[in-house]
């Protein structure tokens, strides 16, 4: 059995002030990677080459976490 590290993200998005809890977790020995287990709705997540972000699905801007 694998054991996950958990936690929560507070988003606040700058522009409307939206906010929301992300659920994310890392498996153990993994610590570099992230996997979100959950997103708020009218949030989203984008992905590039080295990280994910969290963007506002209203505003399409990155949030504050």
């Amino acid at each position: 059995m694998i054991v996950r590290d958990r936690w929560v993200e507070n988003l606040t998005c700058p522009q409307c002030g939206k906010t929301g809890l992300a659920e994310l977790s890392t498996a153990d020995g993994q610590s570099w990677a992230v996997q979100v287990d959950y997103i708020p709705k009218g949030f989203k997540v984008v992905e590039s080459e080295s990280s994910s972000n969290f963007y506002c699905g209203f505003c399409d801007r990155p949030v504050d976490p």
